[in-house]
């Protein structure tokens, strides 16, 4: 008896590799073609296997944004403060005083390292980075800067 199963399996794993290898072999107008007898329209199904993937992507992205609301409503969502209002003198002040540290530089891209390059935007957006990865203290604890 075990032996007329495993057999039977056998017959079934070479007819499965077999077909596999037709499919993998044939032309797209061959497959086309089959697809065509078996009473199917490539266009149609074409555009309703785009529509479907494009809902997909949105219920996953849809499903990935409640994560994160959810996370951050429950107080998960990662240290993000936001920096008090400094004018873009003061935050170059600073940014310039974080470089002047030793060993910090070292460890920065070589375009953070040329603050005079950066754009405001970038000098704000180091200072908020730096923040985060703690090298910068928050706002809170440097009133007496």
């Amino acid at each position: 008896m075990t032996q007329n199963s495993r057999a039977g399996r056998d017959a079934l794993d070479r007819l499965a590799a077999a077909l596999v290898q037709d499919t993998i072999e044939a032309s797209d107008a061959e497959i086309l073609a089959e697809f065509r007898e078996d009473g199917g329209d490539p266009e149609h199904y074409a555009v309703s296997m785009r529509d479907l993937f494009e809902r997909i992507v949105l219920w996953a992205n849809k499903r990935r944004l409640d994560a994160a609301r959810a996370e951050v409503a429950a107080g998960r969502g990662g240290r993000r403060t936001l920096m008090a209002p400094l004018n873009i003198a003061e935050a170059r002040l600073r940014l310039r005083a974080v470089l002047g540290v030793p060993g910090v530089a070292q460890v920065l891209t070589f375009a953070a390292r040329k603050e005079n390059e950066l754009s405001d935007a970038d000098v704000l957006g180091m200072l908020e980075d730096l923040r985060e990865l703690g090298v910068l203290p928050d706002d809170a604890e440097d009133q007496g800067r």
